[in-house]
């Protein structure tokens, strides 16, 4: 995979909505691991890594409110 579709795919997952909602711990897991395999690779430097490691955390403290939200909305989901 060359590094622009690499670079893209991280965006993709950062964006998977279902995934984030089905399993926020394994979605960021996973967003940090990419975003570790870009930086080794030289496809982003450490500042880069640094902005992405700020989305995927963003992302998935949303996660966690979407998900505490939902349980107080209906506590049987």
């Amino acid at each position: 995979m060359s590094n622009e579709k690499t670079l893209q795919a991280w965006y993709e997952l950062l964006d998977d909505t279902a995934y984030r909602t089905d399993s926020p711990d394994a979605y960021h897991t996973a967003l940090l691991s990419l975003a570790e395999q870009l930086l080794k690779a030289d496809v982003i430097d450490a500042p880069g890594w640094v902005e992405l490691k700020a989305l995927a955390d963003t992302a998935y403290s949303q996660a966690l409110e979407e998900a505490v939200s939902t349980r107080l909305d209906d506590p049987e989901a």
